[in-house]
């Protein structure tokens, strides 16, 4: 019996989700997560990348090792930016994550690293093929697999803006109404790039300067979480907030939109999760600016989107 195997990673700043991936689907009982160490020193988080590869290696194998005799292994990962991700190599720097693999490859490193047994015990990883690619990206593949005609824009809110526009199940880098990529982080926006406005940090410092905390809610220790509970139990100032957030976000995309003249947006990431919330707000900023037809639609399982992207990563060559 032949299979193809991947070893998906969702990495983040904080944690690292993975599973097994069978022909394309998720291996019952693979789901794991683990910290991401992301504030490490370089050989400290190559071998706990490595120990991860090992773990779900080990799984796979002790599952299924009657039953198999051809695999064909390999590791997707999807990865936040800046990331050169044909290369492999980490470009993050200044942000607080993966501060000691600036400059990396990534792909090398990992190769070497198991070859040479390095992280303590002897390595009994096989050869297998490396992909890296941004996270948003892969949530937006992930998604086209149930819309293979649409065209749309994928967003991830959290820790910063993540984006990508989709024809037709393909990633499109250019053309009318897609920046340089496809990538929204990094254009203006007021005072900063987009990324400082459209992320917790953005959600934040509006609530700062909306006064929130001297309006009696947590200040040094409230989040976005906590903004929200407090909108929802009728707090107006918190109301304004994510208000504000929504139309902000639609004034930003309306340019995006007026050219890529997208079928839909999708929603992903920690934020989406407050859609009830700035939702309105940006439907109404995108609807009366370029089309009363446009939606705005919120994944539930953004997690297994990005999986089955990963896996459409390898089954599309």
């Amino acid at each position: 019996m032949s299979r193809d195997i991947v070893l998906a990673l969702d990495v983040g700043g904080t944690f690292i989700k993975t599973c097994v991936l069978e022909d394309g689907l998720p291996l019952q009982g693979s789901d794991m997560e683990f910290p991401a160490l992301a504030d490490r020193d370089r050989d400290t988080i190559l071998d706990h990348f490595i120990s991860i590869f090992q773990a779900q290696y080990n799984l796979y194998q002790h599952r299924h090792r009657d039953a198999v005799t051809d695999c064909r292994y390999h590791i997707g990962m999807a990865f936040p930016g800046p990331f050169d991700y044909r290369q492999g190599i980490c470009l993050i720097r200044g942000l607080g994550k993966f501060e000691t693999i600036y400059g990396l490859n990534l792909g090398q490193a990992l190769r070497a690293r198991w070859h040479a047994g390095s992280s303590g015990e002897a390595s009994t990883l096989p050869d297998m093929d490396i992909r890296f690619e941004n996270d948003a990206r892969l949530f937006a593949l992930g998604v086209s697999a149930e819309f293979p005609r649409e065209r749309f824009i994928a967003l991830t809110l959290g820790t910063g803006l993540g984006s990508a526009f989709i024809d037709s199940s393909r990633i499109m880098e250019s053309g009318p109404g897609i920046p340089a990529n496809g990538w929204l982080y990094d254009q203006p926006y007021r005072d900063g790039r987009a990324d400082d406005w459209f992320s917790r940090r953005g959600i934040l410092k509006l609530a700062r300067e909306a006064g929130i905390g001297e309006a009696g809610l947590p200040g040094a220790n409230m989040d976005v979480k906590e903004l929200a509970h407090e909108a929802r139990e009728g707090n107006a100032a918190a109301r304004g907030v994510f208000a504000g957030f929504g139309a902000r976000l639609g004034e930003l995309l309306q340019p995006y939109v007026d050219g890529y003249r997208p079928d839909f947006i999708m929603l992903g990431g920690q934020i989406s999760r407050s859609h009830d919330l700035f939702g309105p707000a940006l439907l109404n900023r995108l609807q009366r600016s370029c089309s009363p037809a446009l939606t705005v639609r919120t994944a539930e399982h953004v997690l297994a989107y990005t999986f089955r992207g990963i896996a459409r990563m390898f089954s599309e060559g």
